[in-house]
């Protein structure tokens, strides 16, 4: 009997640590690199997009993206979003749109969620220059 207990606490204990290992923040960093690869990623398929539908005719040289809004979250805030990214995508040459697409970092699955995409009309940001994305600084290790 003291064998059983003992073997039904032993896996609820480590039950309890992996449930507390599982539900701990990632840090910022980690966040933010994964956030380049899907960036990255999602301007490679824009521009694949583009070119299978009407060549090279329409597109920047150099398309490129721009970050306008990062945030982090942090307390019961972040207990199912951890952070927030608004980027603008530019790559039509001649044509003044570009497409706006807001991601979420979904903590418990430890990936980012698309969840808004839209084509808007403006110019292309004045100086910037292109293939070179406009991240804020990473934070610490």
């Amino acid at each position: 009997m003291l064998w059983i207990m003992k073997t039904l606490l032993h896996k609820f204990s480590f039950g309890l640590i992996a449930l507390l290992l599982l539900s701990c923040s990632e840090p910022a960093y980690r966040i933010h690199e994964k956030l380049d690869v899907i960036l990255q990623n999602d301007l490679r398929y824009i521009v694949a997009e583009i070119q299978k539908g009407s060549g090279k005719t329409y597109l920047l040289d150099e398309p490129y993206f721009t970050v306008k809004d990062l945030r982090f979250f942090e307390g019961d805030t972040a207990r199912i979003y951890s952070a927030y990214v608004e980027v603008d995508f530019f790559y039509f040459k001649g044509i003044n749109m570009f497409q706006k697409r807001k991601y979420r970092y979904d903590a418990r699955y430890r990936n980012w969620d698309r969840y808004f995409k839209k084509l808007e009309y403006g110019e292309n940001p004045p100086g910037k220059l292109p293939n070179s994305s406009n991240f804020p600084e990473k934070p610490p290790r």
